[in-house]
């Protein structure tokens, strides 16, 4: 398994890789940190001069990425022989790089910490967590600030119950499923209460038998905003981790669709994994 650790040396990211070691520690796992850099206009005010600014930045991007390789390797908890590191700095983009990167390697699982925003931050800035969720074809897992590590015994997958082209994707929870057997369900937030028909348990038998698990249950959850229903799921079933499903949509949707991911990952208080479809 090789997953994707993308880092600014944040103690946020810090926060995600850490998560991410200890969530898979019983995997057989390649680690790979990336640090993406780009020069800052107090970068090239400052430069010293005799040797490119880029190499320079380089430079200390790889001496930050060797560092804090040496830094997990020293915590106890976090050295593990079943783990490997290696690192890559890059210059440019992050979502870009990262795009890129995953179309010419076979990465399983990009691992990244989201840090909360301001409803202004989220309108000017945005978020690379998010364009990264959205725009890379990568299972991507999404660690909030300050989230500690817990093992993940409740796994909630957010649906609307309609037809999944890839349910292979599920394939992504394998790892977690073998390790430590959570209660699996998938949920939907209505205005008006349903019941559990034909199509919603075809759905759940179809990701049991993928994830060869017992059972997975189905349900739904009245709620007259689907936001906040969710997180109202999320907390009221002790849920560890939150799985959600990406659907590509063409420019027209996109342009008239608050996306359901975006407001999901910029309110995030529990891990989340997003699969593509």
């Amino acid at each position: 398994m090789t997953i994707l650790l993308p880092t600014d040396f944040s103690n946020n990211a810090k926060n995600a890789i850490f998560y991410a070691l200890e969530l898979y520690k019983n995997q057989e796992v390649n680690f790979i940190l990336m640090n993406a850099f780009h020069p800052t206009h107090d970068d090239m005010a400052n430069s010293i001069t005799g040797g490119s600014l880029n190499d320079l930045l380089s430079q200390v991007s790889e001496k930050q990425l060797q560092e804090l390789i040496a830094e997990i390797k020293s915590k106890k908890q976090l050295n593990n022989k079943k783990h490997s590191f290696s690192f890559k700095s890059v210059y440019g983009s992050l979502v870009e790089i990262i795009d890129t990167f995953v179309d010419k390697h076979p990465i399983d699982l990009i691992v990244m910490g989201a840090k909360g925003m301001s409803a202004v931050e989220k309108i000017v800035f945005g978020s690379n967590t998010y364009a990264v969720i959205k725009e890379v074809d990568c299972p991507a897992l999404v660690i909030p600030d300050k989230v500690s590590y817990s093992s993940p015994s409740t796994i909630s997958i957010a649906t609307d119950f309609k037809e999944i082209k890839k349910k292979n994707i599920f394939a992504t929870l394998q790892p977690l499923v073998k390790d430590f057997k959570p209660e699996i369900t998938l949920f939907n937030v209505t205005e008006e209460m349903k019941s559990i028909g034909a199509d919603e348990k075809q759905m759940a038998q179809s990701i049991t038998n993928i994830l060869d698990v017992e059972d997975i249950k189905t349900s739904y959850f009245k709620h007259e905003d689907v936001i906040y229903g969710t997180k109202e799921y999320v907390k009221q079933h002790n849920t560890s981790l939150m799985v959600l499903v990406n659907k590509k949509r063409n420019f027209f949707e996109d342009l008239f669709h608050i996306s359901f991911t975006k407001q999901i990952s910029f309110h995030a208080e529990i891990p989340l994994l997003i699969l593509h479809d």
